[in-house]
């Protein structure tokens, strides 16, 4: 028959709130990045691409 440890069982929650709290920072961080830059994104590519050949010639 095994025992509760105490330590172990708060060590467990401990974990988990840290797991919960890093999963909920990053979620909010991906949120923030697909929303605030999206324009800015979609077009840097374009432009470098585009700024390159310009510069080259």
């Amino acid at each position: 028959m095994e025992r509760h440890d105490p330590t172990l069982a708060s060590t467990r929650v401990h974990v988990l709130d840290l797991f919960l709290r890093k999963a909920l920072c990053l979620r909010f961080m991906f949120h923030l990045l697909r929303r605030l830059p999206s324009y800015d994104m979609d077009t840097s590519p374009d432009s470098t691409q585009v700024a390159l050949p310009l510069n080259l010639h």
